[in-house]
């Protein structure tokens, strides 16, 4: 399968939603760099994105955190992300049992970075309402979903990719700044949570739009 073919795909899957600017390198970039894993099962590859996030949480709990390497990890967990999806369209390995468990480890993953934020001191409150955005904002497309209408609806500002992101740079960050931690965690998850905000006003339009037809 070749690229083109493979974004097609992907447009396909994702409510034909055409990649475009840095959703489209991305996607060009993570197909690259899936081709060494083609052979492997992509319900495997899917459930290790788990293991690296564990083992960043773990790491900035360290009386020595190592937000570097956490911040590695997460950027690992971005390729993952990508990486099953990929190898599951390329070898024609696409079922609904995988579509599934990659929404389920997703989710799982969504409450690991915002565990990463809150384990190195952002406010639990703060927290807990940027995952619960995170959480919601995918619920509102899987009931649409489940309404006949598997439209994207919307690229939102809150996205998969942007809370990969934020977690990569506030690591890096604190990695740099190691005792502005705090303060780093804390801007992240605020800036995580008034994100998800404005991601839930657009798709509380976007599926309005739909919803009302």
């Amino acid at each position: 399968m070749t690229f083109h073919e493979y974004l097609a795909q992907w447009s396909r899957l994702h409510g034909s939603a055409a990649p475009k600017g840095l959703v489209r390198i991305w996607l060009r970039i993570a197909y690259s760099c899936a081709t060494p894993f083609i052979r492997v099962n992509p319900n495997l590859i899917t459930i290790s994105a788990v293991v690296p996030m564990v083992i960043a949480i773990y790491l900035v709990t360290l009386t020595n955190p190592r937000f570097g390497v956490a911040s590695a990890l997460v950027l690992l967990v971005g390729f993952i992300d990508n990486f099953d999806g990929i190898v599951a369209v390329r070898t024609n390995r696409e079922t609904k049992w995988g579509a599934f468990l990659d929404a389920i480890v997703d989710r799982i993953v969504d409450v690991c970075i915002g565990l990463l934020f809150i384990v190195i001191g952002a406010p639990l409150e703060i927290g807990i309402l940027a995952i619960s955005f995170a959480l919601v904002h995918e619920y509102m497309r899987a009931r649409a979903g489940g309404l006949g209408h598997h439209e994207v609806a919307t690229i939102t500002a809150a996205e998969k990719p942007t809370r990969i992101a934020l977690g990569v740079m506030f690591l890096l960050a604190s990695a740099i700044y190691p005792t502005s931690a705090i303060e780093l965690a804390t801007f992240a998850t605020v800036t995580w949570a008034v994100v998800g905000l404005i991601g839930f006003a657009q798709l509380m339009r976007g599926y309005r739009k739909l919803l009302k037809q």
